[in-house]
């Protein structure tokens, strides 16, 4: 009997457990970068900005930037969304989409 009242507030601490564990998880966005490694981005509801990640190819230009929006979906931005140039790439503010080009 004394065993199992043992055996029953453990199943119950473990379960509580699981579920404060579950509760306090935080939903995040996903990218599969050119590597093939999945990033994850959160979404900074203080902030109300998304985290972002850019994807760099072998040749050091970045081809795509990853964000988190508020419903937590990866929205991505291409490089070729961007006339970007040697010449007018310093009126890009941030690193994407100035370096779509190596110069």
């Amino acid at each position: 009997m004394f065993n199992m009242k043992i055996t029953l507030a453990f199943l119950l601490f473990a379960g509580l457990l699981a579920i404060g564990v579950d509760a306090g998880s935080e939903p995040v966005c996903s990218y599969r970068n050119n590597q093939g490694e999945t990033i994850f981005l959160k979404y900074l509801p203080l902030l109300k900005q998304g985290q972002d990640y850019v994807d760099f190819s072998a040749d050091g230009k970045c081809v795509k930037r990853a964000v988190c929006s508020e419903n937590f979906k990866t929205e991505v931005e291409d490089c070729a969304k961007y006339p970007v140039t040697c010449t007018n790439k310093k009126t890009y503010p941030g690193v994407f989409p100035g370096c779509c080009v190596k110069c």
